[in-house]
């Protein structure tokens, strides 16, 4: 059984919403361990654990590790290097997926990135035309602004990460 959680709190309503993508996991784990608004690594060791009816013993038995290092995962002492917690994860009948997950949308990081740099360009040009009396207004400077975020967004050669943060 593969175990692959998308996780989403929502504070209005003070619920915890998980989807499970396996419906196979979800008649495993019962529904209580999933209560808090967020679970450490230890926290879903302990509430997977909890529903398989298996002791810390047996999981240290199965995953071939000391029950108090199984201990110290679970209570947040101690946080396991991935291949441990394949192997605590595989005694449970779990696998371990990691994937990435986009913390914006693409186009709102390109956008962003690419309006940090147009702002970078935009005041160096700035500075030297305030010192020859030539500076825009502020209205201006938001048009010319947009105008070169939008430039670099349409230039799709445009490096927008080698200029640092």
């Amino acid at each position: 059984m593969a175990l692959l959680i998308s996780y989403g709190y929502n504070k209005s309503m003070r619920t915890t919403k998980i989807q499970l993508h396996e419906k196979a996991a979800l008649s495993q784990i019962s529904a209580k361990a999933f209560e808090q608004p967020k679970l450490s690594v230890g926290g879903w060791i302990r509430a997977i654990r909890g529903s398989l009816r298996m002791t810390q013993g047996d999981l240290a038995l199965r995953a071939k590790l000391p029950q108090s290092h199984i201990a110290a995962i679970e209570g947040g002492k101690k946080n396991p290097p991935l291949p441990t917690l394949a192997r605590i994860l595989d005694a449970m009948e779990c696998d371990l997926v990691v994937l990435p997950k986009l913390r914006l949308p693409i186009d709102e990081i390109i956008r962003k990135r690419a309006a940090k740099l147009a702002l970078k360009r935009l005041k160096r040009t700035m500075g030297t035309m305030a010192l020859e009396g030539q500076a825009p207004d502020t209205g201006r400077f938001r048009q010319l602004f947009v105008q070169r975020t939008d430039e670099i967004i349409a230039n799709r050669s445009e490096d927008l990460w080698s200029e640092g943060d």
